[in-house]
């Protein structure tokens, strides 16, 4: 098949990328569009040189800002030019914020089937109204729409689009593995590598260190959290971790921490593929979608409130076997139930043959 893969492209190679070098991999032929380019003109966010030019700056940080204006009509206009030069079997649009529902019809119209994915919450009331107009104004004119979460298959629901199943994030083999090397400066009992939101995960943090807990903090935001001076005088900086340390520091501890974004109304993160990829054993948030998939005390372990949470960290530490036997079933059942991008980009394609009639 030629895919095309649509996106604005400034994300890690965990997102777009990551699907477009999946397709590479089982076979097929696959290209990339971005949209990142066409805002080089201001620091978006901090990915281009520029000539310093201030007006040029506000004039297209405005536009990509509010979605709107000449630049994101040339976007659009590029993307319908590039698939009448390709003429792609399928074009995935990957978090479509920029692209028009006119755009969506126009593309079709080559023969392309068009499929839209999201691992942001569309539907969320805490994104400004304008950030998702486009995208949900195309959304009729999708051929089919993978939902990150099973609250957006009801969201799709309810306004009477039913072309849409769940894709799950997923884990990259090649970034995330089990490694015996073990790094002093990210050993530990318990670690947490995330960002920071206030949903009470700066207080289940400070309830295990008060418990004596030897634990290590890493992530984004942390800076706005009420007990920021106090992490910084236990931990100093705290630093985000990616790539390689990510990984280096999550092999390096015995329990991972998984705090659920309210934000996206999360069930499920990528942290609960990527941490049992690593051998470690996962302690997350207790949601029925984690817990079936993995299974309490046995794949990973849940808590539902601090108390449980310190409750079980400390009973974990007091008997290290058991820390060894749940990372080990946890990686055993990753495995089984196969997480990783490549295991997604095969669903998409047999969505593409599903929406075709081909068996």
């Amino acid at each position: 098949m030629k895919i095309l893969v649509v996106a604005d492209g400034i994300g890690e190679e965990i997102y777009d990328r990551a699907f477009y070098e999946a397709l590479l991999e089982l076979g097929h032929d696959a290209h990339r569009f971005t949209w990142k380019e066409y805002y080089r003109h201001y620091q978006y966010p901090n990915r281009f040189d520029t000539d310093g030019n201030s007006i040029k700056s506000l004039y297209y940080r405005i536009q990509n800002r509010f979605i709107t204006g000449p630049v994101t009509a040339k976007i659009n206009s590029d993307l319908i030019k590039r698939c009448k030069q390709l003429h792609p079997d399928l074009v995935f649009i990957y978090r479509g914020t920029h692209i028009y529902p006119s755009t969506i019809r126009d593309i079709r119209k080559t023969g392309a089937l068009v499929f839209g994915y999201n691992n942001d919450d569309p539907f969320s009331p805490e994104y400004p109204r304008y950030f998702w107009r486009h995208f949900r104004r195309s959304i009729p004119f999708y051929d089919h729409i993978f939902a990150y979460r099973w609250k957006n298959i009801d969201d799709y629901h309810r306004m009477g689009y039913r072309k849409t199943s769940l894709l799950r994030s997923y884990y990259l083999k090649k970034n995330n593995f089990r490694s015996d090397a073990v790094q002093p400066a990210y050993a530990c009992d318990v670690i947490f590598i995330g960002h920071f939101e206030n949903d009470g995960r700066d207080l289940a943090i400070k309830a295990l260190l008060d418990a004596g807990v030897d634990l290590k903090l890493f992530g984004t935001g942390w800076e706005t959290s009420d007990l920021h001076d106090f992490f910084v005088q236990r931990f100093g900086a705290i630093k985000p971790l990616y790539h390689a340390e990510y990984n280096k520091a999550l092999n390096s501890a015995k329990i991972a921490l998984v705090f659920l974004s309210k934000l996206n109304n999360d069930t499920y993160t990528r942290r609960c593929f990527e941490i049992p990829a690593t051998g470690t054993m996962m302690m997350a948030e207790y949601t029925a979608d984690l817990a079936g998939m993995f299974e309490e005390g046995k794949d990973a372990e849940f808590f539902r409130n601090h108390d449980e949470l310190v409750e079980k960290v400390l009973r974990y530490i007091r008997h290290p076997e058991r820390i060894s036997e749940v990372g080990s079933t946890g990686y055993a059942r990753l495995l089984a139930d196969g997480h990783e991008v490549t295991d997604r980009a095969a669903s998409v394609v047999e969505q593409y043959y599903q929406c075709k009639g081909i068996n």
